[in-house]
């Protein structure tokens, strides 16, 4: 009987160790994988760091920057009417959003957005995109002016759209040994039917 007993005693405990065993390798439901954390980021609306609406006729674009880094994402909705055009529009940026602006540089009834950063490192600062009826194109930054107009370039550059064009200023750095003082230029730029940006005329003024 005492054996009987002791037998059936050692079976129990051998099946509470197997099923303790089992339990320190299952997974627990509510975790996740540190892959599906880097994958799938969030971003908290607490982190919104530019938040601004503008308008183009009949076109409403909504701007949100996210983060205080220098490389911060930017989201644009856009809208025609109550109609949004387009899906919601994710881009990385460098730099904090100082304004943005719309316009129909080149009068073809899309409207462009032009987003501006704070962005000092050469042809930096500018966002632009052209919208249509069911997407968008990316403009392309005009990169450094050329000839006469780029000399003593080295960034720091501002926009700003003033009528139907875009202008650009940024402070000229004269060679070494040169007359001409140090000063700032002014570059403005249209857009053409092709949706690129061409430069019209260059002005200086000194500091």
């Amino acid at each position: 009987m005492l054996t009987s007993q002791l037998h059936r005693l050692l079976l129990a405990s051998g099946m509470i160790a197997a099923l303790s065993a089992c339990d320190t390798t299952r997974p627990v439901a509510s975790e996740s994988s540190s892959a599906d954390n880097v994958s799938s980021p969030t971003v908290e609306a607490s982190d919104v760091s530019f938040d601004r609406e503008v308008t183009q006729g009949n076109y409403r674009f909504a701007v949100k920057t996210f983060g205080s880094q220098p490389q911060r994402i930017v989201s644009i909705r856009s809208y025609r009417g109550a109609a949004q055009t387009i899906d919601p529009l994710r881009v990385d940026i460098m730099g904090a959003v100082t304004n943005v602006a719309s316009g129909d540089l080149n009068g073809n009834g899309k409207p462009e957005l032009y987003i501006f950063t704070d962005n000092k490192n050469t042809n930096g600062g500018l966002y632009a995109y052209e919208f249509g009826e069911r997407g968008y194109t990316p403009i392309t930054n005009p990169g450094t002016p050329a000839g006469a107009a780029g000399a003593g370039y080295s960034g720091q550059d501002t926009y700003q759209i003033s009528g139907n064009t875009l202008t650009r200023t940024f402070p000229v750095t004269p060679a070494e040994n040169a007359t001409t003082p140090a000063g700032n230029r002014t570059v403005e730029y249209t857009l053409d039917p092709s949706g690129k940006l061409v430069m019209s005329r260059s002005t200086d003024s000194p500091n």
